[in-house]
């Protein structure tokens, strides 16, 4: 047996009090002389044991009126001790979704919280406990009730969901012999499959915390429209969610660069789901390429900013190498313009491949046989191959690592577009009609093997494409752009289609943001030093981030928790490299969560689960936790309290 409140049993002292009136008469004893007393010692003789004993009677349902009422007041427990648990272990979901309401004013974890401690603060003196959140790890050893209560005061919203599976690893490693109440929403897109572990003897008690099931928009993802160079108006593609079940209308989205508002608009998105917003700005807006994407949302708010970085305006290197014989001259007219473009020229016998791996965007113009040693610089650059009339087939297919037959057809063909909705195309036409019209091209060189073609002849085959090599791009044409062959460098698709593939790298649409749930960011730059130290900021905070530098990319590791949603500066040195944008994951912002039903259905599929309802009673049942086969005695001593008290009546009354 155990006791809730064992202070309460010093108030078993009192029982003394009527103990001692009992052995102590206080009345004066008065002697009274009167004759012929015999017949009255005879009386006293008969009633004497008689009333001593109704005495008695009295005294003892007095005293047991006060013990069982004391013990009432203690709330003994009578716990099964055959398989002892070594605590309890309660986890409180502090994820982003337990920031919904229960009732007006309290949100979803403050009400687990809410629970736990009346449920911590009524156990056994001598009861042990743990305490997990998301983020925090298993403590080493078992907390007592005051220990566990200050952890409470501890719990804070997090930004690092978990899974049931990973929370039941956490809890599987503490003891196979323990209670376990899980506290949650019971979100589906971060909790995953609930599922006991096979081998385990100790149950799961699930409760939980029933938040409003409410309306939620929030940013998906964002994208740059990669628009020809010289275009000062960007644009911002929004992918808009609505995750509740009802509709909504005239959402506002403002775009913010620094503290000035750039762009706004308005949308209507229907229950359950999404809705493209493009957002249109001037590129002289941008400060310091930090931009957010604010809209108004209610209750559910976490999710109601969207951070940034937008990439400002580089010079883009360009290292145009041509054969000895000749060049295309429309190519050095296309990357004249000085303001976007670093342009050098030079021929096939004076490459200096010191500067080449700076470079962004090489082009072979003529080659017949492409040099080996070019093969290492396909891991730093996107290439774009024109060939001449003739080539030495081996080279070629080495370099593209595809299969290359010569052609030569002799009549001009017309071309177009094979799929007017590829990435590539963002931004250079302003209909959706893939027809080009005029334009007509031989085909001199045909790829063979998986070739992602941009602009095809008649026939279907390529006149551009580009093969994938890890992660850059090596464009081609089938044909050289001259005259003889084409009328490409006089059509008005040349000039977008040479700035898309020189501009665009590796990435046909430019990286705005990355995610707080990811455990290494990638970010490209041929600025770093690694004889200096790195450093990534965000106002006052600053870590040292763990890091590799492999082929013109810093690859970064996240820390697990501790970093905040917002735009982080990427020092080397003194040097500012690189900035970047983190947001929180959106996993979270999808708000359907397991119904009670959908619980009280597991729980009668596993023999390890059971679902406790606290939607009506409002609290924890304190048997619930400490022993499978504990039972409450308060209800048996108060009614023994009250049966001694009315037999003191009794006694009195007929004795």
């Amino acid at each position: 047996m155990t006791f809730l409140y064992p202070s309460v049993l010093w108030g078993l002292l009192l029982l003394l009090i009527p103990v001692l009136i009992h052995l102590f008469s206080f009345r004066r004893v008065v002697t009274v002389i009167f004759p012929s007393i015999s017949f009255i010692e005879e009386l006293k003789n008969e009633t004497g044991n008689r009333t001593n004993l109704k005495h008695l009677l009295v005294l003892g349902s007095r005293l047991l009126f006060m013990f069982f009422l004391i013990m009432a007041f203690a709330q003994p427990i009578l716990t099964d001790h055959s398989r002892p648990d070594d605590g309890t272990l309660i986890y409180i979901d502090n994820s982003r979704s337990m920031s919904g309401e229960v009732v007006a004013g309290q949100i979803g974890l403050n009400k687990a919280l809410e629970l736990s401690d009346d449920f911590i603060s009524r156990a056994p003196i001598d009861a042990k406990f743990q305490v997990l959140t998301n983020h925090s790890p298993v403590a080493l050893s078992w907390l007592s009730k005051a220990g566990a209560l200050d952890k409470l005061s501890d719990v804070r919203l997090s930004d690092d969901p978990k899974s049931f599976s990973q929370i039941m690893q956490k809890a599987s490693a503490l003891s196979q012999r323990m209670s376990f109440f899980y506290l949650s929403d019971f979100q589906k897109s971060t909790i995953g499959l609930i599922e006991a572990p096979k081998e385990m003897d100790w149950q799961i008690k699930l409760i939980k915390i029933a938040v409003d099931n409410v309306s939620n928009i929030y940013v998906d993802t964002a994208y740059i429209e990669v628009a020809q160079v010289y275009d000062a108006q960007k644009r911002i593609r929004v992918l808009l969610k609505n995750s509740g079940n009802k509709d909504r209308k005239a959402i506002q989205l403002k775009l913010i660069s620094g503290q000035q508002l750039i762009s706004t608009s308005s949308v209507d998105i229907k229950a359950g789901s999404e809705s493209i917003v493009i957002l249109s700005f001037d590129e002289g807006y941008i400060k310091e390429g930090q931009m957010k994407i604010e809209l108004v949302d209610y209750p559910v708010y976490f999710d109601n900013t969207f951070h940034m970085s937008f990439p400002l305006a580089k010079i883009n290197k360009i290292v145009h190498i041509h054969s000895k014989e000749y060049f295309t001259r429309a190519i050095e007219k296309v990357y004249g313009n000085k303001t976007y473009f670093g342009y050098t020229r030079v021929k096939e016998d004076a490459i200096d491949y010191g500067k080449l791996q700076l470079a962004d965007f090489v082009i072979l113009d003529g080659f017949e046989s492409i040099p080996q040693s070019l093969d290492a610089y396909k891991g730093y650059n996107d290439f774009l191959i024109v060939p001449p009339k003739e080539i030495e087939k081996p080279s070629y297919q080495r370099f593209l690592s595809r299969s290359v037959h010569l052609v030569q057809d002799s009549i001009p063909i017309g071309l177009n577009i094979k799929d007017i909705n590829d990435p590539f195309f963002v931004g250079v036409f302003n209909t959706k009609e893939a027809d080009i019209g005029l334009l007509k091209a031989k085909r001199n060189i045909e790829v063979k093997g998986r070739v992602n073609v941009l602009v095809q002849n008649e026939f279907e085959k390529a006149y551009l494409g580009s093969v994938k090599n890890n992660d850059h791009h090596i464009y081609f044409f089938s044909s050289p752009l001259t005259s003889e062959f084409t009328n490409v460098t006089n059509h008005a698709t040349f000039l977008p289609l040479m700035y898309k593939m020189s501009m665009s790298g590796n990435r046909y649409i430019h990286p705005l943001y990355y995610d707080l749930s990811e455990d290494y960011v990638s970010i490209a730059t041929r600025d770093f030093d690694s004889s200096k130290k790195l450093r990534v900021l965000n106002g006052a905070t600053e870590w040292i981030p763990n890091y590799q530098y492999v082929e013109g990319r810093l690859l970064l590791e996240l820390p697990p928790f501790g970093l905040k949603a917002g735009h982080y500066e990427i020092i080397n040195g003194d040097s500012l490299i690189k900035r970047m944008a983190l947001n929180e994951s959106r996993v979270e912002s999808e708000m359907g969560v397991y119904t009670h039903s959908e619980l009280a259905e597991l729980d009668a599929k596993s023999q390890h689960i059971d679902l406790i309802n606290v939607e009506k009673t409002e609290n924890l049942s304190i048997n619930e936790g400490f022993g499978d086969s504990a039972e409450d005695l308060f209800k048996i001593a108060l009614i023994l309290s009250l049966f001694f008290i009315l037999s003191e009546a009794l006694f009195i009354r007929f004795l």
